[in-house]
């Protein structure tokens, strides 16, 4: 065999390799993680919101995440006129709350987001007498962890969030 014919031969396995390379899917990334310093919680109103940013995912995947809370919260009948009856109807709840979405992951493989946790609707938690209504008195967060549920990374949040 000619050396062109060996210099031809290795071009056009050098050109198949690059052209199977470039139309290759993206490499699966690896180690799906939260990053814990752009990973927080903080209170609007009552509601625990969580901003989270993932990395370590496949462009385009597709993740649950979930955050979890535990709650602690009073409940208080009130008059009409906004003020506590002097025989004041009133419940607690220590429960843990969560709620969750699905979000994609960007071409770089992070995946940024916000996710709000909110105590449970008063008229549902506590039944109050003709004239008065449930009310919300404060609540309580810790113990707040978020999960994606598909890749399996975990983050917990330090602190306590109280309205």
């Amino acid at each position: 065999m000619s050396i062109q014919r060996i210099a031809a031969a290795a071009t056009a396995a050098l050109a198949a390799v690059a052209l199977a390379l470039a139309g290759a899917s993206p490499a699966v990334a690896g180690s799906p993680h939260f990053i814990r310093n752009a990973t927080t919680a903080s209170l609007d109103g009552v509601s625990l919101v969580v901003d989270f940013k993932e990395a370590g995912l496949e462009a385009g995947a597709v993740e649950t995440i979930q955050v979890t809370a535990h709650l602690d919260a009073l409940y208080q009948c009130v008059n009409n006129g906004g003020k506590v009856p002097s025989d004041p109807k009133k419940t607690t709840i220590s429960s843990d709350v969560s709620e969750s979405d699905e979000f994609t992951a960007a071409k770089n493989g992070n995946l940024v987001g916000t996710l709000t946790v909110d105590p449970p609707d008063a008229a549902s938690v506590l039944d109050c007498p003709s004239g008065q209504r449930s009310t919300l008195v404060s609540v309580t967060w810790s113990d707040v962890i978020i999960d994606d549920l598909t890749s399996g990374a975990s983050l917990a949040l330090t602190g306590t969030f109280s309205a």
